[in-house]
């Protein structure tokens, strides 16, 4: 008897566990925001200066953007093509 409940246990444990991968592996397949893939727009780095202030570096396919951000919004600071900033 303690056996029947035992297997009903796991069947019901691998059932859960492989709908979860399924599950897991079809929202990344189809969601809209797929971090990790190649683009034409690349964050190279964010430095903070406070909490709502700071520098962004982009990448954007033949040119390099810095950029400022606050409260008020986002201003281009320098832009810089690719054969200007190798050593950026």
């Amino acid at each position: 008897m303690i056996e029947a409940y035992l297997f009903k246990l796991v069947v019901v444990f691998i059932i859960i566990v492989v709908s979860l991968i399924a599950i897991y592996y079809s929202v990344g397949k189809y969601s809209f925001v797929k971090p990790g893939r190649s683009g034409s727009i690349k964050i190279i780095e964010i430095k903070y200066i406070s909490k709502n202030k700071g520098f962004v570096l982009i990448d954007v396919e033949n040119s390099k953007i810095l950029l400022s951000f606050d409260e008020t919004g986002f201003k281009k600071l320098k832009e810089w093509s690719n054969e200007e900033s190798s050593d950026i």
